[in-house]
């Protein structure tokens, strides 16, 4: 289709508008990230959705998007972050009801609740610096500990503490008083290391 032409012309037909260029990278990279994706988060449905997602992204914000490496680095970056968004919701989402089958409080209000305060959660995640996120996502949802997510990072396991007091301050502060129940799910479950 497109074989004689580098990535960066394409990338810029496509931020022009060229449906076609659009369609060389989705032909040539949707197969890898839906693998990738499927991998991470270990469902058919839900890799589809987040690689279907993340070429809607592209398409959407094409003139937005500044773009000077591999095309296929970024979208696999944006499919990377997706996953693990997913997978922080599904985590946070277990851990909360459980803790509430537990707490015998389950009621529909407390399980509807749920969604406003993961809304909410999301908001204050991606507030944080992206390495600070990254740390805080290893530790509480992959279940790495403090040495485990040093060493993957190549960072210092001070360095880990300090992102993760600087996460659970900001979650501590978008949360406080208010829901408590949800602040010491998330404390007891990811800050236990």
């Amino acid at each position: 289709m497109w074989p004689m032409q580098n990535e960066l012309t394409l990338f810029r037909k496509m931020q022009e508008g060229d449906w076609y260029a659009f369609n060389y990278f989705f032909e040539s990279y949707s197969e890898r990230l839906y693998l990738y994706a499927l991998g991470f988060v270990g469902n058919r449905a839900e890799a589809e959705d987040i690689v279907q997602d993340t070429f809607i992204y592209l398409w959407v914000n094409r003139a937005k998007i500044t773009h000077t490496g591999s095309l296929y680095s970024y979208l696999s970056q944006s499919v990377k972050h997706a996953c693990i968004d997913w997978k922080l919701h599904e985590e946070v989402e277990r851990k909360y009801r459980q803790e509430i089958m537990t707490s015998g409080e389950e009621t529909e209000e407390k399980t509807d609740n749920f969604e406003e305060l993961y809304g909410r959660l999301q908001v204050v995640m991606d507030s944080l610096p992206p390495k600070c996120k990254e740390i805080f996502i290893l530790g509480c949802v992959e279940g790495l500990s403090y040495k485990e997510v040093a060493e993957q990072l190549g960072v210092s396991v001070n360095t880990v503490k300090t992102q993760v007091k600087v996460a659970y301050k900001k979650i501590k502060s978008e949360f406080g008083n208010t829901d408590k129940n949800f602040m010491l799910i998330l404390c007891n479950s990811f800050f236990k290391r």
